[in-house]
């Protein structure tokens, strides 16, 4: 392995690899991040965080830590110089060396990684070459295969291009120094991670709170702007286009890179192991490390002693982005079969609307629809802990999560959830081990995308205040038990020590 570090480079403990996430966007893993950086001040931290594109403004969503500093942003989508470069054209060798390294890909064999990210740094190819020049052009057209292939090819061009760019951008770039980098998904991030493993010969550790492979696969799947080829007869059709399956197996093959060159990996929860497993991840390298809370900001929002008997006005909340992975329309019709049984009740959205204006302004429709305008309140964002003390269940209808936040802080408070059966909601709800599970549910798990049960976990909670008081308690005592922030920071600064301390490995 090639080491860049030069002797007189500033040295920071740890370089966390970020993608879309803090301290730009506010919300689950940037907060996790957050008190991650802010439980740990002995050690410097820097960042290399990920963005689309230089046009969207981005700001600080966090009052960043002091030892949290010279962070670096790339953006992925902003245009290249089409200029031409005094750099000499890519030679036929090493347009071979990309040949054999595409597909190897396509075996998932990923033992040719250093020899391309070698041959990036050294000579250093304008992206005008790599996206205009002769050679890969013509090498792009081999790997569309024009003879077999019944696809668009200005489908496919696009698509490379759109995929290819970040990776093309990201190869040659210089790294911080750093004893330990920490990629928090695998994806583009991961990628740098990798580069950094390769060029630097220090370890490289990855968390994932949500599986990045999964969550691309679902976006995928549903987004409109990929081209995805229909019949005449318009049937719904379940199989994905090619041009679909193009960008799932670059994500998964950018995913089983990360996993290899991680030298350990940590997730939230079993269910997240087995999918990593499933996706080329070795289980030894696997540890589960759950998520905490600070218990300071939630204990005693909610009297342990309160009194739910005789209570006739109720109140709910939703705590989340208002997009569609979070399902805020199933939510809303649980609300709308609520509404019809319980006379007075109030429903707060608590989470921005900003990031999808056409979803919001389709919930905003559908909350019409039902009649239901003088029970919904889209509050945008706000601190959670000015609404727990006064709501009597949370409930999430996420069709994907990881291990989420919002039902710790619920738990933590004494408020109840009602979550879809996905990510760790289980597990937070009716817990994980034994000594867990015998505390009791916090909760009701539902089905996804399941309005019907959702409303009925709803009312059941509402409406029978000896199992709320039980819900509440049990909550407070799992939380209190086993999921502590203290606990998470200690595990990790242990593991950054540990790994901090190691020479450059071989």
């Amino acid at each position: 392995m090639n080491n860049e570090y030069d002797k007189n480079e500033k040295e920071y403990d740890v370089c966390l690899l970020l993608e879309g996430t803090y301290p730009f966007v506010s919300g689950g893993v940037s907060s996790w991040i957050h008190n991650l950086i802010k439980g740990m001040p002995e050690l410097t931290f820097t960042a290399i965080c990920i963005l689309a594109t230089s046009k969207e403004k981005a700001e600080y969503k966090y009052e960043v830590p002091d030892n949290f500093v010279d962070l670096k942003v790339i953006y992925l989508h902003d245009p290249i110089d089409n200029k031409k470069s005094p750099f000499k054209s890519i030679s036929k060798k090493n347009i071979q060396k990309m040949r054999k390294f595409h597909y190897s890909l396509d075996k998932y064999d990923i033992g040719f990684m250093t020899e391309i990210v070698d041959l990036f740094r050294e000579d250093k190819y304008p992206l005008s070459e790599l996206m205009h020049g002769k050679k890969a052009w013509d090498l792009l057209v081999e790997r569309y295969k024009p003879d077999m292939n019944k696809e668009s090819f200005i489908d496919y061009f696009w698509t490379y291009r759109f995929t290819h760019l970040p990776i093309f951008k990201m190869l040659p770039l210089e790294l911080p120094k750093a004893r330990v980098y920490h990629t928090i998904s695998t994806g583009y991030a991961g990628l740098l991670g990798v580069i950094a493993r390769v060029t630097t010969g220090r370890p490289l550790l990855l968390t994932e709170h949500g599986i990045y492979v999964k969550e691309r696969k679902i976006e995928i799947s549903q987004a409109e702007w990929i081209y995805h080829k229909k019949d005449e007869r318009f049937r719904v059709d379940s199989k994905l286009g090619a041009i679909q399956t193009f960008w799932i197996r670059m994500f998964e093959q950018l995913g089983k890179i990360c996993y290899d060159y991680s030298s350990e990996i940590y997730t939230l929860y079993e269910g997240n192991k087995q999918l990593e497993i499933l996706e080329g991840a070795d289980p030894a390298k696997i540890k589960i490390i759950p998520n905490g809370i600070s218990l300071d900001n939630f204990l005693g929002l909610k009297p342990e002693d309160h009194d739910y008997k005789g209570q006739t006005e109720f109140a709910i909340g939703f705590v989340g982005r208002v997009v569609p992975i979070k399902d805020v329309k199933t939510f809303l019709r649980a609300c709308k079969i609520v509404a019809l049984k319980v006379e007075k009740f109030k429903v707060y959205i608590m989470g921005p609307t900003e990031e999808d204006e056409e979803y919001y302004e389709e919930c905003l429709n559908l909350v019409k629809l039902l009649h239901i305008e003088d029970v919904i309140e889209f509050t945008g964002k706000v601190k959670v802990t000015d609404y727990l003390p006064k709501l009597d269940a949370i409930v999430l209808t996420s069709i994907s999560e990881a291990q989420p936040l919002v039902i710790m802080e619920a738990n933590c408070a004494g408020v109840p959830a009602v979550a879809s059966d996905v990510g760790s909601c289980r597990e937070l709800i009716e817990g994980r081990t034994v000594a867990d599970k015998a505390l009791g549910p916090s909760g009701i798990v539902t089905k996804v995308a399941d309005p019907i049960g959702t409303g009925e976990a709803i009312l059941t909670i509402l409406q029978k205040p000896v199992l709320r008081k039980k819900m509440s308690l049990a909550g407070i005592e799992r939380v209190k038990t086993f999921y502590k922030e203290s606990d998470l920071n200690e595990t990790y600064l242990k593991i950054y020590h540990k790994y901090m301390k190691m020479e450059d490995l071989e």
